[in-house]
């Protein structure tokens, strides 16, 4: 008798004055066992307990001991024993009577035993049901497709009791099935990544194909007819046995399979290790219908969870590739400066997760999260987006005059030192025809020549000033000369040898922009918070316009464009700052500037924090941690190339105190 009959069988529990014999026949119900013992002791440890008290079963055990082996039990006893039983029958137990109570007792006990069994099921249906409930509600919390499609992994074996569970995305481009990652309990597995064919000759491929639900409950019966078979090569490596598979397709909204969930062995008791065919044997079950459709819906959440997972990572790596494109062709404007904004980037979030971990520091208790780190990012790669704001003539300026107006220049000398020959060929001319003394053109010719010397010596003084190093004082003289020299253009206007805008370019004493040029430029953070602004940012990434736009602010307030106190300026854009000017300070040599050490650059940034224009506590981390480090031996080669490359200064660099 099995476990499964022993549970169905009523046990009717008397002592030897009854005689059962008569009665084995007799009754209707089935799976009866009549049980003559003396004592508790005997009794067989399965319920549905039927119990006739006679006078030798309470001989030597009181009635009250009995009863506190009463377990979803009826009992009966003779009238005159006066206990308090469920039934009473006259003394004697005449037969007809005692039959009648035997089969009404029985019957009883089968709608208990059915009525708990219908409980037990209740139950385990709403525990599962609620295991069911949490799972989804966990799922859908979850927007990182790795973690979750570990988690289905997880939830899906605990809530199917099987030794082994496994994934496979389905790629519609390759028309293959993924192999993504398995548990088993049984077997220590790490199974890489791989792909398969999409074929109905694999148990998940057909799941797939067809959309609809596998259930083997063997799979070395499989029938030979069928479209799959198993494949055994994982059992014979691993001296493994599997037995109940079912294989559930993953649809999404539009019943479009994107996957396939594949359980293997289902367990009796989830903690049994399945070592040999015996005992897998004895503890595998094979997978129900309700377990089937449980595991169904739980396929359905993972659709939906999946698909939203894809969809994000989808969003995400689109979002990645646009800033990506979007830095790389703005610094296509600037090539002698191409990868700042990426070194930033790496520089600034290696020093947001230091900060949370590096010791003595006041900014111990921060707690970037990984959302946070992400938003620093991106505000620092796209903290110079503003420079699609500023007029190309005055980013890619590296001298103090426009671009061509030395040219020009040069050709007004060039056009005045002609005027001077004229006039002087003009005067010899005449002095020729009045006779005049040899003394009187030897005159004219050492006066032109002296004017020609002039003309250059002025013209060099441009050449000079339009450097952007600081000026000589003796420069500022020639050049007031200049612009008090009169010139008549072509055309006939009067006007002077250099322009007023000329005058004030060339007399910058240090850099090559004017103050108005200067402010243009500064204006950069403004287009920067303008155009980030116009963004739709989700929450995560709602900061990044005021992160990136305050990466020039001072703590002091001598900051741009916004003269922001330090309370005022968030802990990642003061992070950003000394990132930035690090980054401006030791970069490759430019025709404006030549590269720093890291020594001298970091003596430089320690002098503005000493000033109290940056902070002291993240420059300390940044110094013990060795962030400055982080793009020392990398490569930030552009992705784009131009046939030329610009000379001209970055918009970073007019900030900083080099001499």
């Amino acid at each position: 008798m099995n476990q499964a009959n022993l549970d169905n069988t009523i046990f009717i529990i008397h002592g030897s004055k009854f005689d059962s014999k008569e009665y084995k026949k007799e009754i209707n119900s089935t799976n009866i066992n009549f049980l003559c013992i003396d004592s508790p002791e005997e009794l067989k440890p399965y319920s549905n307990y039927l119990f006739i008290f006679d006078a030798q079963l309470l001989e030597n055990v009181s009635f009250n001991e009995w009863k506190k082996h009463f377990s979803d039990c009826i009992s009966i006893s003779e009238q005159y024993l006066e206990l308090n039983s469920d039934l009473i029958l006259p003394i004697g137990f005449p037969k007809n009577e005692t039959l009648k109570l035997l089969n009404f007792a029985c019957r009883q006990l089968l709608l208990q035993r059915k009525d708990k069994l219908q409980a037990e099921l209740s139950k385990a249906e709403n525990q599962r049901i609620t295991q069911l409930n949490n799972i989804s509600i966990a799922l859908s919390k979850e927007n990182n497709l790795g973690i979750l499609l570990r988690k289905i992994l997880q939830e899906s074996q605990n809530l199917s009791d099987c030794d082994a569970v496994s994934l496979y995305l389905l790629d519609n481009e390759s028309k293959e099935l993924v192999f993504k990652l398995a548990y088993n309990d049984t077997l220590d597995l790490k199974i890489e990544e791989f792909r398969m064919p999409l074929s109905q000759k694999s148990i998940s491929g057909y799941a797939a194909i067809s959309n609809s639900v596998v259930v083997i409950d063997d799979a070395y019966q499989i029938p030979a007819s069928a479209p799959y078979q198993f494949n055994s090569a994982l059992d014979e490596e691993h001296n493994y046995r599997s037995q109940s598979i079912l294989a559930v397709p993953i649809s999404n909204h539009r019943n479009e399979v994107i996957g396939v969930l594949q359980f293997i062995n289902r367990k009796i008791n989830r903690d049994i290790k399945l070592t040999t065919a015996e005992i897998t044997n004895k503890s595998v079950i094979p997978f129900s219908s309700g377990l089937s459709h449980l595991l169904q819906a739980l396929a359905s959440q993972a659709a939906i969870s999946i698909d939203n997972a894809i969809l994000i990572e989808n969003i995400n790596n689109l979002f990645e590739g646009f800033v990506q494109a979007s830095v790389t062709a703005i610094e296509q404007r600037d090539p002698t400066t191409s990868g700042h904004s990426f070194r930033v980037a790496d520089l600034t979030t290696t020093l947001a997760k230091r900060i949370v971990t590096s010791e003595n520091h006041d900014y111990r208790q921060l707690n970037f999260s990984a959302d946070k780190i992400r938003e620093i990012r991106y505000a620092s790669l796209l903290h110079d987006f503003g420079k699609v704001g500023v007029r190309e003539n005055v980013l890619i300026k590296s001298k103090k005059l426009p671009e061509n107006r030395l040219d020009l220049l040069h050709y007004r000398f060039e056009l005045e030192k002609e005027r001077l020959k004229r006039k002087a060929l003009e005067q010899e001319l005449h002095l020729h025809h009045s006779h005049s003394p040899v003394e009187d053109i030897h005159l004219i010719h050492k006066k032109l020549q002296q004017e020609i010397n002039l003309l250059d010596k002025y013209y060099q003084a441009i050449m000079e000033a339009n450097e952007p190093s600081i000026l000589p004082d003796g420069n500022f003289k020639h050049l007031q000369n200049l612009k008090d020299r009169p010139y008549t253009e072509l055309d006939g206007q009067a006007g002077f040898l250099i322009s007023e805008s000329d005058f004030l370019s060339l007399s910058v004493k240090r850099g090559s922009l004017t103050n108005y040029e200067r402010e243009e430029i500064q204006s950069h953070v403004v287009h920067t918070l303008n155009f980030l602004n116009q963004i739709p940012w989700t929450s995560d990434l709602s900061e990044i316009p005021t992160i990136a736009a305050a990466h020039h602010e001072k703590l002091n307030g001598n900051g741009y464009p916004y003269s922001l106190c330090a309370e005022q300026i968030s802990i990642p854009s003061r992070m950003m700052a000394i990132c930035d000017i690090y980054d401006a300070l030791v970069a490759k040599d430019r025709p404006y500037k030549h590269a720093l050490n890291i020594e001298k650059a970091l003596a430089i940034i320690e002098s503005e924090v000493n000033q109290g224009l940056l902070d002291e506590e993240i420059f300390k981390v940044f110094i013990s941690e060795k962030i400055y480090q982080v793009t020392t031996h990398k490569d930030y080669k552009p992705s784009m190339n131009t046939a030329e490359p610009m000379k001209q200064g970055h918009i970073c660099d007019i900030n900083l105190h080099t001499k």
